[in-house]
């Protein structure tokens, strides 16, 4: 995957790792959330809270979700999440435009 600052990849990154993002997920978020119930796998990490996470069902999609790291349910809309249709869009709409924001603060 090809990212650009301030988005990395947490490929090299351990288990417990992984697993700390997937369980403050499952834990935040609430019924009726865009992404609730589905599978996902940690891809990236960006500025803040923000994670990306690949939407496991074959889909392709994948979403950015701004943890909040309350260590509860959220109520909706919470955690904010942004679902796209594949890395090629997210690359586009996402870190692209964060990128150019980015090298100049």
């Amino acid at each position: 995957m090809n990212l650009l600052d301030p988005w990395w990849s947490v490929e090299k990154e351990d288990a417990d790792y992984h697993k700390t993002f997937i369980q403050e997920l499952q834990i935040e978020i609430p019924s009726g959330h865009k992404i609730f119930e589905l599978p996902v796998k940690m891809l990236a990490r960006g500025s803040g809270d923000d994670t990306l996470f690949e939407i496991d069902d074959g889909s392709k999609r994948v979403a950015v979700v701004h943890l909040t790291w309350a260590k509860q349910v959220e109520h909706l809309p919470y955690p904010l999440t942004t679902i796209y249709e594949n890395l090629d869009e997210f690359f586009q709409s996402c870190i692209l435009p964060q990128h150019e924001l980015w090298k100049y603060e």
